[in-house]
């Protein structure tokens, strides 16, 4: 009897069970209306330009509604590799305001402050305090490190000049959705690091972030067309994102879940689906901000998929989690 290895391929959704009768009634509304409206916006297997157009295009519908700012300013803070355009909402007309720096996702390849337009109005409106939108750029025209160093820039500046837009510069919250969350918390860490100050950062808001796993549970059994969060999709981000994917991989501001998260750190509120890959990255980082002391909250949704953020139109899953995250920093704020 003669033994040999038969040629194979690897198919990664092949185990993946159909997500959508495990959805809650308000996610199967969005996938309904994406499936009638904008069935490939997530569909990496095109150049990235089109699948930023696609996104700006999917993103139009949900951004409308929701609270309105007092006013809106919008700048620019010099970054490493030029001006990083910013935007201010102001909940009402204070002289001055706590402020949550608030980073977009989108896979560090698509997204804009537009098209997270509603879900910073959303977390101002619930925490009653200023949101600094950061426009950092897109890869693959920039890389890992850049858009981390420029997150990080507009945290500082805000911190050391804000006082001219009235920003107070203590008590800041830093906070993402995504990759968002992912540059949210390197840049924390990067100032503890590097500038060795970042105890003016009181609190971090982290909506489904990548924090370094690759594999697990959530990623097995998670992640589809639907979401766009497929393993082809994720590595077509990475390989966008990253010079190196095997080195940068990694790094520990890429990769947070391999930093010394012991001290440092901000209280930190976060919030996963129960049906997004990304699950294991959010349970992770909270057990073990809980094993070290730090005030940590994790709210599951269950039923909802990876970037059920955005749609608020449709799921008060949604907006219960932009609520609970304001008043999470305005609670902090109080202590």
């Amino acid at each position: 009897m003669k033994f040999h290895m038969p040629e194979y391929k690897i198919d990664y959704e092949v185990n993946k069970p159909d997500p959508y009768p495990l959805l809650s009634e308000g996610m199967k509304k969005v996938i309904d209306y994406q499936a009638e409206h904008s069935a490939d916006a997530f569909d990496t297997n095109c150049s990235w330009d089109e699948l930023r157009t696609k996104y700006v295009e999917e993103r139009r519908f949900w951004n409308e509604g929701g609270p309105n700012p007092f006013k809106t300013v919008e700048l620019t803070v010099e970054g490493p590799i030029g001006p990083i355009p910013v935007r201010i909402y102001y909940p009402d007309d204070k002289p001055q305001h706590h402020a949550l720096v608030f980073i977009h996702g989108g896979g560090f390849t698509v997204g804009s402050i537009d098209t997270h337009d509603r879900m910073m109005r959303s977390v101002m409106a619930s925490s009653k305090c200023a949101v600094i939108g950061v426009d950092y750029h897109l890869a693959p025209e920039t890389k890992f490190p850049v858009p981390l160093f420029e997150c990080t820039a507009v945290i500082r500046y805000f911190h050391e000049h804000g006082s001219k837009y009235g920003i107070l510069p203590d008590k800041m919250a830093v906070g993402g959705d995504s990759g968002g969350a992912n540059l949210a918390l390197g840049a924390t860490l990067y100032l503890r690091d590097v500038f060795g100050d970042n105890d003016y950062i009181c609190a971090l808001l982290l909506y489904y972030g990548s924090f370094g796993l690759m594999d697990g549970p959530s990623w097995r059994l998670n992640g589809t067309s639907l979401d766009g969060m497929r393993k082809g999709d994720m590595s077509a981000y990475i390989s966008y994102y990253l010079e190196n994917p095997s080195l940068d991989g990694e790094n520990p501001y890429f990769a947070t879940l391999n930093n010394d998260l012991t001290h440092g750190i901000p209280a930190a509120y976060l919030c996963c689906g129960s049906l997004d890959p990304l699950l294991g990255d959010s349970q992770a980082l909270h057990n073990i901000l809980a094993l070290h002391g730090i005030h940590t909250e994790f709210e599951l949704v269950p039923g909802v998929l990876h970037a059920f953020m955005h749609y608020g139109r449709m799921m008060d899953e949604a907006l219960d989690c932009l609520k609970h995250s304001g008043e999470f920093y305005a609670s902090i704020l109080e202590e």
